[in-house]
């Protein structure tokens, strides 16, 4: 056969024939053969050079994201839409099978039936036994990530019972490590409510201990009362999504430029990275500006409500980020002064705090008329509001499972006083199930195989 290339300085036809015919050397012109060569290295060392470029750094930190159980896992995924690189796991199969991420990044815990059925132990056990595979993915797939973000949920039982196994493993890789964990909905049961109140506890405690450089709590039950007219598949997809994009915004939103005001990359790892507490954001979407106090007042109004946590204590913050966004032709009618209200208001709802980080940004895909708001307070205490609901719950569901366990022994009971049974009616009644039909087939000389 013969392959035919055309050279970029002329039209020339070169002729390469790789059939058994022998190419005659002598004909060919060796200034010709020689610029070709020349060319030829070129083309090498340019795709060299281009292959060691590096892609623009979109965003300040590059998480490698750490999905445990079904809850977690969606998380994971949801990052890893976003280009994140993530891994997830789980004591089920067919929860993973769900899981968009590729199949080489998925590990199953198994431990004989599947699935760990809101069982804080089961799914402990399963992440101390393979514990070297969980950690071996990890080192595969998240190798160049800067930060390792594990998730989960606080209710179930894969996730929330691996969660403190699975971050003192992600802490043996040097690397910093932040859990963002999810507090149940309201209509959720009395184990997910339980497993919830033991998990958070532990997990503070790795916070307290620096195990944790952060631990991101997000309520479900504040994201239900925003989807509460959605269906159950969509609720879950949401939700997710108003988890995920927020962080990825001021991640990203760190590392652009702005000819006004940015929160810098140094800036936003230390919201994350040096808070010694907890964590809480949020997304607020602002459209009436009739005056310069607008923004500010929809600040001091939704300031709670925009939060993915309820019932923190925001002066505890010990540094605030808060990125300001519209597009090019809103921010004609954004007066500074509007912003310095805005910013004035955020700094008075957290008096204690260290530092305030904020920026003003230009993004043009936000419809006109609209601004929106990123907000983040690190360096929280527990979400003492919410953990005192959820207590009072749990009480309340354990008093309504103590009563039914009450009454379903009662209604066992059939009211027989079995002392006044003689004996010889047990030895009769005992007598006559023998001689029953039933009773000689089962009896151990009549027991035969039937399969058959």
């Amino acid at each position: 056969m013969t392959a035919k290339s055309i050279t970029e300085d002329n039209d020339e036809m070169i002729n390469d024939d790789v059939s058994s015919e022998m190419v005659d050397s002598s004909v060919l012109d060796e200034s010709k053969l020689a610029a070709l060569k020349a060319k030829s290295l070129a083309k090498k060392k340019e795709r060299d050079m281009a292959s060691k470029i590096v892609a623009p750094k979109t965003r300040t930190l590059n998480f490698g994201v750490v999905g445990s159980g079904f809850a977690g896992s969606k998380l994971a995924a949801s990052f890893y839409e976003l280009g994140y690189a993530a891994v997830a796991f789980n004591t089920a199969l067919q929860d993973l099978q769900t899981i968009s991420i590729p199949d080489s990044n998925k590990l199953v815990l198994t431990n004989g039936i599947g699935g760990a059925s809101k069982e804080l132990s089961l799914g402990e056990a399963a992440a101390i036994e393979h514990s070297d595979a969980i950690l071996a993915l990890v080192n595969d797939k998240l190798a160049s990530c800067d930060v390792l973000l594990f998730t989960t949920s606080l209710g179930g039982g894969s996730g929330s019972g691996s969660a403190e196994t699975v971050i003192n493993l992600l802490s043996q890789t040097g690397k910093p490590v932040i859990c963002l964990c999810v507090l149940p909905m309201a209509s959720e049961d009395l184990a997910c409510k339980s497993n919830s109140l033991q998990t958070l506890s532990k997990l503070s405690e790795l916070v307290q201990s620096n195990i944790l450089a952060n631990l991101i709590v997000v309520d479900n039950a504040r994201i239900e009362t925003l989807f509460s007219g959605v269906s159950q598949f969509e609720f879950f997809s949401l939700a997710n999504k108003a988890i995920v994009e927020p962080i990825d915004m001021l991640n990203q939103l760190s590392n652009k430029a702005s000819d006004a005001k940015v929160i810098d990359g140094m800036e936003f790892t230390k919201l994350l990275l040096n808070s010694g507490g907890l964590t809480s954001y949020g997304e607020l979407t602002i459209e009436n500006l009739e005056d310069e106090t607008s923004i500010a007042s929809a600040v001091v109004e939704n300031l709670d409500n925009n939060l993915l946590a309820s019932g923190m204590d925001l002066s505890q913050t010990k540094y605030i980020g808060f990125a300001v966004c519209a597009n090019s032709n809103t921010w004609k009618s954004i007066s500074a002064t509007a912003i310095h209200y805005a910013k004035t208001m955020v700094m008075d709802s957290a008096k204690n705090s260290e530092a305030v980080f904020d920026g003003s940004y230009v993004l043009e895909h936000i419809e006109d008329g609209k601004v929106i708001i990123y907000s983040i307070y690190s360096g929280l205490g527990l979400p003492k509001q919410r953990v005192e609901e959820l207590k009072v719950e749990v009480k309340s569901l354990q008093e309504k499972t103590k009563d039914r366990e009450t009454n379903r022994k009662a209604s066992l009971d059939v009211g027989l006083d079995n002392k006044s049974v003689s004996q010889a009616d047990l030895l009769k009644k005992k007598l006559q199930n023998k001689t029953s039909t039933f009773g000689k087939f089962v009896s151990s000389s009549n027991i035969r195989d039937r399969r058959n």
